[in-house]
Protein backbone atom coordinates (compact mmCIF):
# COMPACT_ATOMS: atom_id res chain seq x y z
CA UNK A 1 0.00 0.00 0.00
CA UNK A 2 1.44 3.37 -1.05
CA UNK A 3 1.30 6.37 1.22
CA UNK A 4 -0.88 9.28 0.18
CA UNK A 5 0.94 12.30 -1.24
CA UNK A 6 0.48 15.74 0.39
CA UNK A 7 -1.82 16.71 -2.50
CA UNK A 8 -3.79 13.51 -1.93
CA UNK A 9 -3.96 14.26 1.80
CA UNK A 10 -5.28 17.75 1.03
CA UNK A 11 -7.88 16.29 -1.31
CA UNK A 12 -8.82 13.70 1.29
CA UNK A 13 -9.22 16.44 3.91
CA UNK A 14 -11.52 18.42 1.59
CA UNK A 15 -13.61 15.35 0.75
CA UNK A 16 -13.83 14.45 4.45
CA UNK A 17 -14.78 18.02 5.39
CA UNK A 18 -17.49 18.33 2.74
CA UNK A 19 -18.85 14.85 3.50
CA UNK A 20 -18.91 15.70 7.21
CA UNK A 21 -20.85 18.92 6.60
CA UNK A 22 -23.41 17.20 4.40
CA UNK A 23 -23.91 14.34 6.85
CA UNK A 24 -24.14 16.79 9.75
CA UNK A 25 -26.92 18.68 7.95
CA UNK A 26 -28.74 15.44 7.09
CA UNK A 27 -28.53 14.16 10.68
CA UNK A 28 -29.73 17.52 11.95
CA UNK A 29 -32.67 17.32 9.53
CA UNK A 30 -33.48 13.80 10.72
CA UNK A 31 -33.28 14.79 14.38
CA UNK A 32 -35.32 17.98 13.88
CA UNK A 33 -38.11 16.03 12.22
CA UNK A 34 -37.93 13.24 14.83
CA UNK A 35 -38.25 15.72 17.70
CA UNK A 36 -41.00 17.80 16.06
CA UNK A 37 -38.88 20.94 16.03
CA UNK A 38 -40.81 24.02 14.89
CA UNK A 39 -40.31 24.24 11.11
CA UNK A 40 -40.81 28.01 11.20
CA UNK A 41 -37.51 28.54 13.06
CA UNK A 42 -34.85 30.11 10.76
CA UNK A 43 -32.25 27.40 11.47
CA UNK A 44 -34.75 24.66 10.68
CA UNK A 45 -35.77 26.43 7.46
CA UNK A 46 -32.11 26.75 6.47
CA UNK A 47 -31.38 23.06 7.11
CA UNK A 48 -34.50 22.06 5.15
CA UNK A 49 -33.57 24.30 2.22
CA UNK A 50 -29.98 23.01 2.10
CA UNK A 51 -30.89 19.32 2.40
CA UNK A 52 -34.05 19.21 0.26
CA UNK A 53 -32.13 18.82 -3.04
CA UNK A 54 -29.95 16.08 -1.55
CA UNK A 55 -32.94 14.15 -0.15
CA UNK A 56 -35.24 14.71 -3.16
CA UNK A 57 -34.31 11.52 -5.06
CA UNK A 58 -34.97 9.27 -2.05
CA UNK A 59 -38.10 11.23 -1.02
CA UNK A 60 -39.72 9.87 -4.19
CA UNK A 61 -38.98 6.30 -3.08
CA UNK A 62 -39.32 6.74 0.69
CA UNK A 63 -41.74 9.61 1.35
CA UNK A 64 -41.65 11.37 4.72
CA UNK A 65 -44.20 9.87 7.07
CA UNK A 66 -44.98 11.64 10.35
CA UNK A 67 -41.83 12.28 12.35
CA UNK A 68 -39.34 9.97 10.66
CA UNK A 69 -37.41 11.36 7.70
CA UNK A 70 -35.93 8.08 6.49
CA UNK A 71 -34.74 9.66 3.25
CA UNK A 72 -32.37 11.93 5.20
CA UNK A 73 -30.99 8.94 7.11
CA UNK A 74 -30.65 6.78 4.00
CA UNK A 75 -29.02 9.62 2.05
CA UNK A 76 -26.49 10.05 4.87
CA UNK A 77 -25.69 6.32 4.78
CA UNK A 78 -25.24 6.42 0.99
CA UNK A 79 -22.95 9.47 1.17
CA UNK A 80 -20.93 7.90 4.00
CA UNK A 81 -20.64 4.68 1.96
CA UNK A 82 -19.34 6.63 -1.03
CA UNK A 83 -16.82 8.30 1.26
CA UNK A 84 -15.58 4.88 2.47
CA UNK A 85 -15.25 3.75 -1.16
CA UNK A 86 -13.24 6.91 -1.97
CA UNK A 87 -10.99 6.25 1.04
CA UNK A 88 -10.41 2.73 -0.25
CA UNK A 89 -9.62 4.04 -3.72
CA UNK A 90 -7.21 6.71 -2.42
CA UNK A 91 -5.41 4.24 -0.15
CA UNK A 92 -5.46 1.52 -2.82
CA UNK A 93 -7.45 -0.87 -0.66
CA UNK A 94 -10.48 -2.87 -1.63
CA UNK A 95 -13.33 -2.96 0.87
CA UNK A 96 -16.15 -5.46 0.68
CA UNK A 97 -19.78 -4.37 0.57
CA UNK A 98 -20.47 -5.58 4.13
CA UNK A 99 -17.46 -3.64 5.48
CA UNK A 100 -18.61 -0.48 3.67
CA UNK A 101 -22.17 -0.90 4.99
CA UNK A 102 -21.15 -1.62 8.62
CA UNK A 103 -18.60 1.20 8.66
CA UNK A 104 -21.16 3.63 7.26
CA UNK A 105 -23.84 2.56 9.74
CA UNK A 106 -21.46 2.89 12.69
CA UNK A 107 -20.29 6.35 11.53
CA UNK A 108 -23.84 7.62 11.03
CA UNK A 109 -24.96 6.24 14.41
CA UNK A 110 -21.92 7.79 16.06
CA UNK A 111 -22.60 11.18 14.52
CA UNK A 112 -26.29 11.07 15.45
CA UNK A 113 -25.47 10.11 19.05
CA UNK A 114 -22.72 12.76 19.25
CA UNK A 115 -25.23 15.33 18.02
CA UNK A 116 -27.74 14.26 20.69
CA UNK A 117 -24.99 14.42 23.34
CA UNK A 118 -23.96 17.97 22.41
CA UNK A 119 -27.55 19.19 22.07
CA UNK A 120 -28.24 17.98 25.62
CA UNK A 121 -25.05 19.60 26.94
CA UNK A 122 -25.81 22.91 25.19
CA UNK A 123 -29.44 22.87 26.35
CA UNK A 124 -28.38 22.16 29.95
CA UNK A 125 -25.88 25.04 29.92
CA UNK A 126 -28.43 27.37 28.30
CA UNK A 127 -31.01 26.46 30.93
CA UNK A 128 -28.64 27.81 33.60
CA UNK A 129 -27.76 30.96 31.65
CA UNK A 130 -30.94 31.90 29.82
CA UNK A 131 -34.02 31.86 32.03
CA UNK A 132 -37.44 32.06 30.43
CA UNK A 133 -38.36 32.04 26.76
CA UNK A 134 -35.70 33.01 24.25
CA UNK A 135 -36.53 32.59 20.53
CA UNK A 136 -32.85 32.02 19.72
CA UNK A 137 -32.39 29.12 22.13
CA UNK A 138 -35.85 27.53 21.99
CA UNK A 139 -34.66 25.18 19.24
CA UNK A 140 -32.38 23.40 21.73
CA UNK A 141 -35.31 22.91 24.08
CA UNK A 142 -37.50 21.56 21.28
CA UNK A 143 -34.85 19.11 20.11
CA UNK A 144 -33.89 17.79 23.54
CA UNK A 145 -37.28 17.50 25.25
CA UNK A 146 -38.35 14.32 23.40
CA UNK A 147 -34.92 12.79 24.06
CA UNK A 148 -34.97 13.67 27.77
CA UNK A 149 -38.63 12.80 28.44
CA UNK A 150 -38.10 9.03 28.97
CA UNK A 151 -35.23 9.77 31.34
CA UNK A 152 -37.38 12.25 33.29
CA UNK A 153 -39.90 9.48 33.90
CA UNK A 154 -37.08 7.28 35.26
CA UNK A 155 -35.43 10.02 37.32
CA UNK A 156 -37.76 12.75 38.57
CA UNK A 157 -36.42 16.16 39.58
CA UNK A 158 -34.62 16.31 42.91
CA UNK A 159 -35.14 19.56 44.85
CA UNK A 160 -36.09 21.29 41.60
CA UNK A 161 -32.96 20.04 39.83
CA UNK A 162 -33.49 18.07 36.60
CA UNK A 163 -30.94 15.25 36.52
CA UNK A 164 -32.33 13.63 33.36
CA UNK A 165 -29.59 15.14 31.13
CA UNK A 166 -26.94 13.25 33.13
CA UNK A 167 -28.83 9.98 32.74
CA UNK A 168 -29.39 10.65 29.02
CA UNK A 169 -25.70 11.43 28.45
CA UNK A 170 -24.65 8.23 30.22
CA UNK A 171 -27.13 6.22 28.11
CA UNK A 172 -25.92 7.85 24.88
CA UNK A 173 -22.28 7.13 25.70
CA UNK A 174 -23.08 3.52 26.66
CA UNK A 175 -24.87 2.99 23.34
CA UNK A 176 -21.87 4.47 21.52
CA UNK A 177 -19.42 2.25 23.37
CA UNK A 178 -21.40 -1.00 23.33
CA UNK A 179 -23.63 -0.94 20.24
CA UNK A 180 -21.74 1.33 17.84
CA UNK A 181 -18.41 0.04 19.09
CA UNK A 182 -19.49 -3.55 18.38
CA UNK A 183 -20.58 -2.68 14.85
CA UNK A 184 -17.31 -0.82 14.19
CA UNK A 185 -15.31 -3.71 15.69
CA UNK A 186 -17.12 -6.18 13.42
CA UNK A 187 -16.31 -4.03 10.40
CA UNK A 188 -12.64 -3.66 11.39
CA UNK A 189 -12.27 -7.41 11.85
CA UNK A 190 -13.16 -7.83 8.16
CA UNK A 191 -10.03 -6.03 6.98
CA UNK A 192 -7.79 -7.45 9.75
Amino acid sequence: MDTISPVGQGGLFLIQFITGLIIFALMLRFLMRATYTDWRHPIVKFIAKVTNPICAPLNKVVPIRSRWDWSALMTAIIIQSLFVVIIGWLTQREFGALFIFLTSISEIMNQLLDMMFWLIVIQAVLSWISQGYNPNTVIFDQMTQPILEPFRRLLPTVSGLDLSPILAIVAIKLVQIIVVGSIAHSAQSMIG
